[in-house]
């Protein structure tokens, strides 16, 4: 009917996908905390120690990279690296194909 009210229709709210999510969280670790002074900061050999084995790592770092954009920084590129690490071990050990 002309003139009517109508009910307003809900927006559908368009859900993140798992990699977006992802990508946001470290968009916000890597430079929502400045620590410009590096305040508190672990030395670097901790937080590779808590990219290459974080068993071994003291819950303290952990800590400290999720509120500490340059260590979190630090860390991934830690992390980066020993992935790409164990993908170039698992690509060698491939046995080639013979032709």
């Amino acid at each position: 009917m002309p003139g009517a009210r109508t009910k307003p229709r809900k927006r559908k709210k368009k859900l993140l996908s798992e990699a977006s999510l992802l990508e946001l969280g470290r968009k916000h670790f890597a430079k929502d905390f400045p620590n410009p002074n590096r305040q508190g900061c672990p030395p670097k050999g901790e937080l590779k120690r808590l990219a290459e084995n974080p068993r071994d790592a003291h819950e303290s770092v952990l800590s400290h990279v999720s509120s500490c954009s340059p260590c979190y920084r630090d860390y991934s590129h830690s992390l980066q690296a020993r992935k790409k690490k164990l993908r170039s071990k698992r690509v060698s050990r491939l046995p080639s194909r013979a032709k």
